[in-house]
């Protein structure tokens, strides 16, 4: 029988990948396996079921899980060769998740602040930036670069150099290979990049006419909308 540990609260997100990758290195769980309900493994592992969940979501997007709708999660068939995607035994790893709350607390302030800020040379960068994703054909992480330079344009419109270091930090996050897996399976869904490109344009709009609120609640929106789609397993 496998024997799940408690996960250490201050890095639930990295103990749940690390304990089900090294089962499936050390032969515990093998391809084909399925995996203990949500609720059993929530329980052996002491956390909470939406922690769990946005750690089976990550490991499902890099190759090692997979969702039968309506029967279980397995472990892949090919989810050895999988495992070099994961990284382990690192107390810094960040969970996409983790980085889209931070995305949340910042980035809303910063549009906001760009509504009541942003110079109409700000206003042409943020314009420019989102021709640039509008008009891109190339899919994976091309996209997600463009998508980074249009959140960094809306920042620099903020006019606040400790927020902009701040969201400078978070998009150095946004290279990193679990947030671009995840951007990447989200956008293999037919019209979800179109989704988020007029997400941003109301974003855009709302800073251009300078209404702080309507700014901060469709960058919120926008957040939210990322997060189901990395949720959606």
């Amino acid at each position: 029988m496998l024997k799940f540990q408690a996960v250490k609260q201050t890095k639930t997100y990295a103990g749940i990948v690390e304990q089900i990758s090294n089962l499936i290195e050390q032969g515990e769980l093998k391809p084909g396996d399925r995996l203990p309900s949500e609720r059993t493994l929530s329980s052996e592992l002491n956390i909470g079921r939406q922690s769990l969940r946005e750690a089976l979501s990550v490991l499902e997007a890099v190759g090692l899980l997979e969702v039968r709708h309506g029967i279980g999660t397995f472990v892949r068939q090919d989810a050895i060769s999988k495992l070099p995607a994961i990284a382990k035994d690192d107390d810094n790893i960040v969970s996409p998740f983790e980085l889209l709350d931070a995305r949340r607390v910042i980035e809303k302030e910063l549009v906001s602040l760009a509504a009541k800020k942003a110079t109409e040379q700000d206003i042409a960068d943020m314009e420019k930036a989102l021709e640039k994703l509008r008009n891109n054909s190339i899919e994976g992480r091309h996209a997600i670069d463009l998508d980074r330079e249009v959140h960094l344009a809306f920042a620099r419109g903020a006019h606040n150099e400790i927020l902009y270091r701040t969201m400078l930090e978070i998009t150095e996050h946004m290279t990193k290979h679990m947030w671009t897996v995840m951007k990447e399976k989200s956008l293999e869904v037919l019209g979800r990049g179109e989704k988020y490109n007029k997400e941003h344009e109301v974003i855009f709009l709302a800073i251009k006419s300078g209404d702080s609120r309507k700014a901060a609640n469709a960058m919120l929106t926008h957040l939210k909308n990322i997060e189901k789609s990395f949720l959606q397993r």
